[in-house]
């Protein structure tokens, strides 16, 4: 996290299975108790959090910061980047990483907006905020995809 106006407060969250790494992104699934890594299927409506110690498999919770639409981001981009993905929504092609294929995802897929580049191109870095967060999914009928 680069900036947050807010208070950022770090939360035990339960997870179930998995090796975590600070910087994980992770997800509550629409029904589930506990959470997990993003993937290319998260949708922008989702919670989010991003881990900020690692953990292994055998741990039933991770500490992580819980993403709100206030706070700015660096997250690790698939591509090289540059100014003319600012304002591209990306969906995520792992627990740490955005693709940013050079197209706006428009769909409920784009889950982080870029609004700058950090770094080189080749840095692969790209800062934005999380796209959604409510929490809950869309009625047939509204924007979700």
């Amino acid at each position: 996290m680069v900036q947050d106006p807010g208070d950022t407060n770090v939360y035990p969250l339960p997870i179930s299975d998995k090796a975590y790494t600070v910087g994980d992104c992770l997800f509550l699934p629409d029904g589930f108790t506990t959470w997990a890594a993003v993937t290319s299927t998260t949708r922008q409506h989702n919670r989010k959090a991003v881990c900020q110690e690692t953990v292994a498999s055998s741990a039933v919770e991770v500490k992580a910061i819980l993403c709100a639409p206030n706070q700015i981001w660096v997250a690790e981009t698939a591509n090289n980047t540059d100014v003319l993905n600012n304002g591209d929504r990306m969906a995520f092609t792992d627990s740490n990483t955005v693709n940013n294929s050079d197209t706006d995802v428009a769909t409920s897929l784009g889950c982080f907006q870029q609004l700058a580049t950090s770094g080189a191109a080749a840095d692969l870095r790209a800062v934005g905020q999380f796209v959604g967060l409510s929490g809950y999914k869309a009625l047939a009928g509204d924007l979700e995809a």
